[in-house]
């Protein structure tokens, strides 16, 4: 099935308590959902961003060798070390500075491993690719901290874009670490919506308080949007045409 979405019209919060929260021993997650606020009772999605796990992984956990279709999937590391496995061939480590996209198309599978002694933490984030049944094919991008200081750096753009790595859907990812007191502009395209989430710290954004774990839906009609750091922070923020077509046939996206 593929769908249509419209834009959003205003600012939106998707907080903490919206969260589907899961601790299983040595895995736990937050399931985002970053379209919950919207009032749509059958799509919880933000357009085609379907579905974000927000998650803690300790050491000498192994997710096992598993199938994905039609998910295109960015693990976004911020602590700790993986080893990923895949149906493809690959082994490949991946970290704060190298950045994995796997577009699942009609079939792809993997296999992740805590290596090290540090806790990862990280957000996989499932994008609902344009159409069903693509091919599959995975991704590695090395990145380079410093570019993220006080600066969006951009990590994600729909394929054939000047992004590192590609989705099959028109989002773009940008992070950003931002030092206590200081503001910045929340990148912005015409036609395109914004999601942003505090991954750790703390930022106002006009009178309103955006604390840890919680999310800014930010309409397209707002093109001058800018956020100011209390506490130090790292954000994300993704820009969605939520008027592009999008299949919710994924495994997890859907």
């Amino acid at each position: 099935m593929t769908v249509q979405a419209t834009s959003a019209k205003e600012i939106g919060i998707v907080p903490p308590e919206t969260h589907l929260v899961r601790e299983h021993g040595p895995f736990q997650l937050r399931r985002i959902r970053p379209g919950i606020t919207l009032g749509r009772p059958n799509d919880a999605g933000f357009g085609g961003l379907g579905t974000i796990d927000h998650a803690k992984l300790q050491p000498g956990l192994v997710v096992k060798m598993h199938e994905h279709r039609n998910d295109e999937i960015i693990s976004y590391m911020r602590a700790g070390r993986m080893q990923h496995t895949d149906s493809a061939g690959h082994s490949e480590i991946i970290s704060s500075d190298r950045l994995m996209v796997m577009n699942a198309g009609h079939s792809f599978s993997h296999e992740e491993e805590v290596v090290g002694d540090d806790q990862i933490e990280m957000l996989q984030i499932f994008v609902r690719p344009e159409v069903a049944n693509m091919e599959p094919g995975v991704q590695f991008a090395d990145l380079d901290e410093t570019e993220r200081y006080g600066q969006w750096r951009l990590l994600t753009g729909p394929a054939g874009s000047a992004a590192p790595t590609f989705v099959r859907q028109a989002i773009y990812l940008y992070d950003t670490q931002l030092a206590a007191g200081a503001t910045i502009d929340v990148p912005s395209m015409e036609g395109f919506d914004r999601w942003l989430y505090v991954f750790r710290g703390e930022v106002t954004a006009g009178p309103q308080k955006v604390g840890w774990r919680t999310a800014l839906m930010i309409g397209a009609d707002e093109p001058q949007f800018k956020v100011t750091a209390t506490l130090d922070s790292d954000l994300v923020v993704f820009l969605v045409n939520r008027g592009a077509k999008y299949s919710r046939e994924g495994t997890m996206s859907g």
